[in-house]
Order: C-alpha cells, then structure tokens, then sequence
C-alpha cells in the first residue's frame, strides 16, 4: 500500500509538471519591471555633474579688470537597453553669482573683458542610440562629439555651456584595430547660448574619420570635414587631413617613454564661403617621459594669405596656442606656435590625491612673413579626489604686441561628477 501510495505521487507531480497550466507558468514573461521599459530605466544610471568657477582677466586694452563667479549645472539620465535601443536626455543650466563684473557675450557689458560664459537653461543633450548592429551603434539626436584631440571638432567643455550638436552619427569598430565615424550635423548649439546672435549655427555639414591602431607601430588617422554654416559662410570651409602618433617604451624599469606626433591638413573654402583660399595646417611634437615627468616640445602652424586664415570654428580652442583664448580666429596672415610644456602626474599625492602639474610657454610669430604675435606662459594644478572631486587652478600671462594687448587671466574651479 504504501509504494502504491508513492506512485501515485510521483504520478501527480509528473501529470503536474507536464500539464498545459504549469508550461503556461514556467513560460510567462518576467515582471515589467525586470524586462521591457521599466527595466531599461531602471538599468539606467543618473548623469549629474556640477562645476563652480571663479574667474579673473585683465586686458591691457580695457580700463576696468573682469571677475565672474559662475555655476554650471548638468542634470541627466540614461537608461538601459531595450530592444537594441538607449535613450539620453540632459538638461544645463549656467548662473552667475552675485553681479555680473563681466562681459559674458550677452548681458550688454562691453566696459569689461569677455569671460564667455552667459547665463543659460537648455536641453544639452537628447539622443537615442541604435545598438542592434554588432560593435556599430548608431545615434541621432542633440550629442557631444569629441574628435580626435579636439583641434578641429569638440564639445568645449572648458566654458561653462558646453558645445553640442543636433546630428546623427555612426560609429564602428566592427574590425579589429579599426575605428571608423561619421557625424551628420544639422544645427550646432555653440557656448555663448541661445540669446547670442551666433549662438546657434544651422548646418548641412559632414564629418568622418578613420583610426588604425597598427600597435607598436603607432596610429594613424585621417579625417575629412565638409562644413557649411547658413549664418556663417565665411566658415564654411573642406578640410581633408592625417595624424600619426605614437609611444615608446625605451626603459620600463625606469617608465622612460618617448612619443611623438605628426599631423598635416589642407583646407579650402566650400558652399557659400565668400572667399577663395587654400591653407594648410602643420603639427608636430615629441615628448619624453620618465617617473611621472613628462617634456613636450611642439610646433602648430595654420596658414594665411593675407585676407582669411585657416578655420576651425568647431574646434575646443582653449587647448590650443595658449589659455589665454587670443587666438580664438587665426589671424589673416596665419599662425606659428612654438611650444614647451613640462608636467608631473603625482598618482598618490597627499591625501590620497591625485596631482596633475604643468608648466607651458608659447612663442606665436605669423605663418605669413613671421612678425612677432607675442608669447605667453600658461600654469596650472590639477587635483583629482576620489572618484567624483575634482579642482583646478591654473593662470595665463599673455604678453603682447603694439596691436595685440597684453592679457593676465586666473581660473579656480570645483566639480562634482557622478
């Protein structure tokens, strides 16, 4: 009786596991909120970054000194994967404290230098990116778009409203070693903000760009920019370029390293650029590192005929020929910059933080029949605490010429990123 007992049960829990109702069971779709929508925002992540700045400038050619106490607020979220798809919305706002001392651009204060950083609220960011395609995501929408070393297209996060674009790009290392873009921009959103006449450019502009990484042997990247501005024909231009660089280790026990940079690009005027040119731009720099300390020793040139320079209206110019942004629009006859920087990266410096320190000198003369443009010493310290903190202060002491004035600038900043 009692293995009849047994057999019946086993029975029952066989008919039970094969029954229609508990294939039904095993086979129902996971709570909402562990798949589909509510699981792509709830395996997303937040995107909060927070950055104070004061900031001090004294032109020579303008009788009262500028100081600005500005916050710039981004608040953000990007949510997980569903069906191949992610979604990124991020909202900026930029405030100044206390009375303006400054002229941001927009706020009618010529009396005072620029420190181009103007009050604004805006979406900065509002994309959605495709991810279906095997190491090829695809993004349309408002973006930040970084290439290369920023000289000719960046989002220039050093200003407190950061550049962005209405665009749809296509990014792919599908093959190995090999990374290929191209950016379609509609509209660009420049830093000096919406209240700005030329806060905004409409655009039917193209950017593309290919990196190989051949390891030891280096990188090499070429890149072809086709840019057409409606309000700014004038920077209309087709720029067609390479980039070699590369690192080598000439000691490990001793972190000695050495590495170098070579980069040429031709330019020309393109759509309804009033001009007629062709320029050239020349870059090329070897550093040498050991134990943290680092020498770099460059040479920039972006030429001029005389009546328009070499343009590079989307680029983060604040990293190029000096902190002192005079050289925002290369002159008419062209640039030279001959510089050094010397740096020190403190891994564990005190406190548990980490040092960045550097020293840079510029030497500008003309492209065009080499008079003197003046020189300039850049300075800084940069502290990275933890994961989020950051600081930084750094100065710029521009010494000019007869018709460039001399400029003394000071930056002090805290940011908050998460």
């Amino acid at each position: 009786m009692r293995i009849k007992t047994e057999l019946l049960a086993h029975a029952a829990l066989a008919f039970a596991t094969l029954s229609p109702a508990a294939a039904l069971a095993e086979d129902a779709p996971k709570p909402a909120e562990e798949t589909g929508i509510v699981g792509a925002i709830k395996a997303g992540k937040p995107l909060i970054d927070v950055r104070y700045r004061f900031e001090w400038v004294d032109n020579s050619a303008l009788a009262e000194n500028a100081y600005a106490n500005t916050i710039r607020t981004r608040l953000g979220y990007e949510t997980g994967e569903f069906l191949n798809f992610k979604v990124l919305v991020e909202f900026e706002n930029v405030a100044s404290i206390g009375d303006d001392h400054f002229n941001s651009t927009t706020n009618g204060k010529p009396q005072f230098p620029v420190i181009a950083d103007p009050d604004a609220t805006e979406i900065n960011r509002a994309q959605v990116t495709f991810t279906g395609i095997e190491k090829t995501p695809i993004t349309i929408g408002r973006q930040a778009y970084n290439l290369g070393n920023q000289r000719f297209v960046g989002t220039v996060d050093f200003r407190q409203n950061q550049q962005t674009f209405d665009a749809a790009r296509l990014s792919s290392t599908f093959i190995d070693g090999l990374s290929v873009d191209y950016l379609y921009i509609s509209r660009v959103h420049r830093i000096f903000g919406d209240d700005h006449a030329l806060g905004e450019f409409d655009s039917d502009s193209h950017v593309v760009s290919a990196t190989y990484d051949a390891k030891k042997l280096g990188k090499i990247s070429g890149y072809g920019l086709l840019l057409d501005f409606e309000e700014a024909p004038a920077l209309s231009s087709r720029t067609f370029g390479a980039r070699y660089e590369n690192s080598l280790v000439l000691d490990a026990d001793a972190e000695i390293k050495a590495g170098i940079v070579l980069e040429y690009a031709s330019q020309q005027d393109y759509a309804a650029n009033p001009f007629d040119y062709s320029e050239d731009y020349l870059h090329g720099e070897g550093a040498l590192s050991a134990q943290g300390a680092t020498l770099r020793l460059g040479y920039e040139q972006l030429g001029g005929d005389g009546v328009i320079g070499f343009s590079t209206p989307l680029a983060t110019l604040h990293k190029f020929q000096g902190f002192a942004d005079v050289f925002l629009t290369t002159p008419v006859n062209g640039i030279e910059d001959i510089y050094a920087t010397v740096q020190y990266d403190w891994k564990d410096g005190p406190f548990g933080a980490g040092l960045n320190l550097f020293a840079t000198y510029h030497d500008f003369r003309t492209e065009n029949g080499g008079a003197d443009l003046g020189e300039e010493f850049d300075a800084g310290v940069a502290v990275k605490v933890r994961k989020n903190w950051s600081a930084e202060l750094k100065g710029a002491a521009y010494n000019g010429t007869p018709t460039l004035a001399d400029r003394n600038i000071i930056w002090a900043s805290l940011r908050f990123q998460y």
